[in-house]
């Protein structure tokens, strides 16, 4: 018991010293508490507000790469367009200057030779290079026959050449090939050339030679316009 009463004592003593401090400055003790976690929350809360601030410039430059790849895109179709323009109006002019004989005339056909009128007829020049053509003996007297269908191409020197092929009607039923050359340096909106009729047999093949060649002709057209 002895032993014990010194360490009592000193505890007391601690005890009633530090309970008078707290006592005798209490503002200070909590100014104290204050200030270490007022200095965390402002550590705190400019962390926070340096996070935002990145992020938000890391955003801003993100939206600005956006807006330049939109331009870069938007110059790169508008380059695209501009081109096919110019190559669509190329296009057109090339066809304008090498299919000039496009479209359809009507056409006076005479006996080689001689003259004499033979038929009347239109012929069609499609830009395709596909051919068509109707015939005013195409109901006789002699022979019926069919409209004709055919293909065309253009000669290096500006003229162009033909083929069609049309029907005759029983009791003398058979083919025609209509083989046509088309003079080149034509006035304008006109046509003039040479055609050679061969007929076969219905059973023959009329793009392979042979054939009778039955009539040399001669025409000259014109282009007809709407007005």
């Amino acid at each position: 018991m002895k032993r014990l009463m010194p360490f009592s004592a000193v505890f007391c003593i601690c005890f009633l010293v530090c309970f008078g401090l707290i006592v005798g400055h209490p503002q200070k003790a909590v100014a104290h508490l204050h200030m270490d976690g007022g200095d965390d929350r402002d550590k705190n809360h400019d962390k926070d507000k340096d996070d935002r601030d990145r992020d938000h410039d890391r955003g801003c430059d993100q939206d600005q790469d956006r807006d330049r790849d939109r331009d870069h895109d938007r110059d790169k179709d508008k380059d695209k367009e501009d081109e096919d323009r110019d190559h669509s109006r190329d296009k057109d002019s090339e066809h304008s200057k090498n299919d000039s004989m496009v479209g359809s005339f009507l056409t006076t056909i005479v006996n080689y030779g001689t003259g004499g009128i033979a038929s009347r007829s239109v012929i069609t020049l499609h830009r395709d290079h596909t051919m068509s053509a109707i015939d005013s003996g195409q109901g006789g007297p002699s022979t019926e026959f069919s409209s004709q269908l055919g293909a065309w191409k253009r000669g290096c020197d500006g003229s162009a050449t033909g083929r069609t092929l049309d029907f005759s009607f029983p009791p003398k039923a058979g083919i025609a090939r209509v083989d046509y050359k088309f003079d080149a340096d034509q006035p304008e909106d006109t046509i003039k050339g040479t055609i050679v009729l061969t007929t076969f047999p219905l059973n023959a093949n009329p793009l392979d030679g042979g054939g009778t060649v039955v009539g040399h002709f001669e025409f000259t057209g014109q282009r007809i316009k709407v007005p």
